[in-house]
């Protein structure tokens, strides 16, 4: 989702805290919390940048 954001950001969307508050990464209305999931230990996940901004 971070990346997601920095990519509008730089393609000149205007992002600001009202509408990141309405992002949040943990949403349950629309998914079942406690169903199957499809996990891939082989996928190569890349590193985080913990200093990337967003606002």
């Amino acid at each position: 989702m971070t990346l997601t954001l920095k990519a509008l950001k730089d393609q000149g969307h205007h992002i600001d805290h009202d509408i990141l508050k309405g992002l949040a990464p943990y949403r349950t209305d629309h998914i079942n919390r406690f169903g199957d999931y499809t996990l891939d230990f082989d996928r190569q996940v890349s590193p985080m940048s913990y200093n990337t901004k967003i606002i």
